[in-house]
């Protein structure tokens, strides 16, 4: 019996999508796009009119999403695309309130930080790219003003993820995971499966000590990030990202602790190369001489966690979390956290994780209380005890 004569076809997308693809518009719109995109990107390097610093990549393939949504906004509100030949036909007053009345509407009638985002950056294309008037300019700043939405702190998802760890034996469970994985690595016969386990154990006790962001995590160097300060074994080693390489600008290093550096290397030595399809120089290997994808790299650690502990986490969310275990421990100790999150500003720090620390602190005011009761209450003692001596002699 052979397999039914059947045509496999794609599932309907159940995502309802407005954003018109680049070909619905004029090339000229197209080209002018790319012209701000690469003026915000710094490709000419002395362009008197570039910005201080360049916006990465994802940076600006976010602004063009953004710019191509607000377009299509505009469409869908009944604009022809043909009419939008350039920039400076979005950043109209009629056209800006035209494109953000169809985004609120769509979002159920109340602005979002993603629509406060499309009419941020639809008011920098304004004063910056096409240079409106100030009246202008203006206008369009007050109208920005109107969808402002600014969620300070941490995003609902990070909150309910941070709760998990309220229960110390989540705590324990996320802790011991990487040498749980060691474990059941080592009781396995050295295959695929097992460099699996020993790779996410790795990744995993990075995260815990080096909180750094999941594209970085990805992207580790066998020869260019992690620097030993000397050739043989022992040595402190530590894990150096440039500031180019980080989002913020901001450079990161990291004396690794000496477990780290044995598991590192015992993953190196025993299990990478059952990973490795051919020369290979990145920490996470994929396919080829390249590094593992992101998405599928974050996507086995999550997996991974959840699988062994029930927990859901993220990869990006080892940083909140970190920040809440040392406050727990040490509330109010905001420096240490922006030190080693490698925020720029203190504030930035405070906004997120303002208040996390407050179980923590109040469990701290609690035993203070209690032990300036049994200190009154020993002095209570020692004073009942005396007056009634005296009363005896």
């Amino acid at each position: 019996v052979g397999w039914p004569d059947l045509a496999l076809t794609s599932l309907p997308s159940r995502r309802k999508t407005y954003s018109l693809p680049w070909s619905a518009f004029p090339k000229s719109f197209v080209e002018d796009v790319d012209l701000w995109l690469s003026r915000l990107a710094c490709e000419d390097l002395f362009a008197d009119d570039g910005p201080a610093r360049a916006l990465r990549p994802a940076t600006c393939a976010h602004r063009r999403g953004q710019i191509q949504r607000f377009a299509s906004a505009t469409v869908h509100r009944g604009v022809d695309p043909t009419e939008i030949r350039v920039l400076a036909d979005l950043v109209s007053i009629d056209r800006y309130k035209l494109g953000l009345r169809f985004l609120i509407e769509r979002a159920g009638g109340a602005p979002t930080e993603a629509i406060y985002g499309i009419a941020t950056a639809l008011k920098h294309v304004a004063r910056h790219h096409v240079q409106v008037d100030e009246d202008r300019l203006r206008r369009l700043s007050a109208l920005c003003r109107r969808v402002c939405v600014k969620k300070k702190g941490l995003r609902d998802k990070n909150r309910a993820c941070l709760r998990q760890f309220d229960d110390p034996r989540n705590v324990s469970l996320l802790l011991g995971l990487p040498e749980q994985l060691v474990r059941k690595a080592a009781r396995e016969p050295k295959t695929r499966k097992a460099a699996l386990k020993v790779q996410m154990a790795v990744a995993i006790e990075l995260l815990l000590m080096a909180p750094i962001r999941r594209k970085n995590l990805a992207s580790l160097h066998l020869e260019r990030h992690f620097v030993r300060s000397r050739a043989a074994k022992p040595g402190i080693v530590h894990l150096v990202i440039p500031g180019n390489e980080v989002k913020n600008g901001e450079d990161l290093e990291f004396e690794l602790p000496g477990h780290l550096v044995k598991l590192i290397d015992l993953y190196r030595r025993e299990y990478r190369p059952l990973l490795l399809s051919g020369p290979n120089d990145w920490l996470f290997p994929g396919r080829g001489s390249g590094h593992k994808v992101l998405h599928a790299l974050s996507g086995q650690i999550s997996r991974t966690i959840f699988e062994n502990t029930g927990l859901h986490v993220s990869v990006h969310q080892f940083r909140h979390i970190g920040a809440k275990l040392y406050l727990d421990a040490n509330p109010g100790n905001y420096e240490v956290v922006r030190r080693t999150l490698a925020h720029s500003t203190i504030d930035t720090t405070t906004e997120h994780y303002t208040g996390f620390e407050t179980r923590s602190a109040a469990r701290l005011y609690d035993e203070t209380i209690l032990k300036l009761r049994q200190s009154h209450r020993r002095s209570g003692a020692v004073n009942a005890a005396v007056a009634k001596e005296k009363a005896r002699a």
